[in-house]
């Protein structure tokens, strides 16, 4: 069954156009198929499931302890049941294949090589490696507009809300009220220095994706009203030229 859920997040994945503005980015209904899609949200583990990111010593201190994680390296200690614990390790390890992972770096390939390919990185190799991971955003969360870090090559985002009644809460994309302004990657900021361009909705069974630039500011809106909460598997593609 993952062999052929891989190959149809695949297709789908490949066979969709990139949006160009206001920087490069998919957005990709239907990712899954529908039957695997709920397979996903049966397996959704509880709150306890999971572990504050702020506990996994990933982020700085002082970071949100509304965004809640699941790495592979934590399924053999996380608060789930056997069952659960195979589902999500054979998912993490069906998006960390070698053909999913060139997909996603040929789908993107033109904005990386741009990147890389300046003064004297273009002579030098770029070791390419993977993250995937479960998100649970509690309704306390938010993130502001930013670059990703330099070390990333591109972000994917699985959306796994139950409904679309949440759409709001979908990764916003920006602009800079300075269009000149870029970012080198990783500190989050005012939401009133850019003008928000569109929210990717936050739907069923969507992966929203983008590349790494010093242009690409993205983030999220203040999660509002009771019981709100955002379920994400994350797929990152990280990169780094050979010393």
């Amino acid at each position: 069954m993952f062999s052929d859920v891989k190959l149809h997040i695949i297709y789908n994945i490949a066979n969709t156009r990139i949006r160009t503005y206001p920087f490069p980015h998919i957005y990709v209904p239907q990712v899954f198929p529908d039957g695997f899609y709920r397979e996903l949200r049966r397996n959704l583990p509880d709150n306890d499931g999971y572990i504050a990111l702020a506990d996994t010593m990933r982020v700085g201190t002082g970071y949100s302890r509304a965004r809640l994680s699941l790495f592979p390296a934590d399924l053999d200690k996380a608060k789930i049941s056997p069952a659960q614990r195979d589902f999500w390790r054979r998912v993490f390890d069906t998006l960390g294949d070698a053909e999913f992972a060139s997909c996603v770096f040929d789908r993107f390939r033109p904005s990386i090589e741009q990147r890389f390919q300046q003064g004297d990185n273009k002579r030098r190799g770029l070791k390419v490696w993977h993250e995937t991971f479960l998100m649970r955003d509690l309704e306390t969360y938010s993130l502001g507009p930013h670059t990703d870090s330099p070390t990333k090559l591109v972000s994917m985002l699985f959306y796994l809300p139950e409904d679309d009644s949440s759409s709001e809460l979908g990764t916003s994309l920006y602009l800079p009220k300075d269009r000149g302004f870029i970012s080198e990657g990783g500190p989050h900021l005012p939401f009133e220095d850019f003008d928000h361009v569109m929210t990717v909705p936050y739907a069923p069974n969507v992966v929203a994706s983008f590349p790494k630039t010093q242009a690409c500011f993205h983030g999220v809106e203040p999660v509002k009203g009771p019981n709100k909460q955002r379920d994400i598997l994350f797929f990152d593609l990280k990169g780094k030229v050979k010393e």
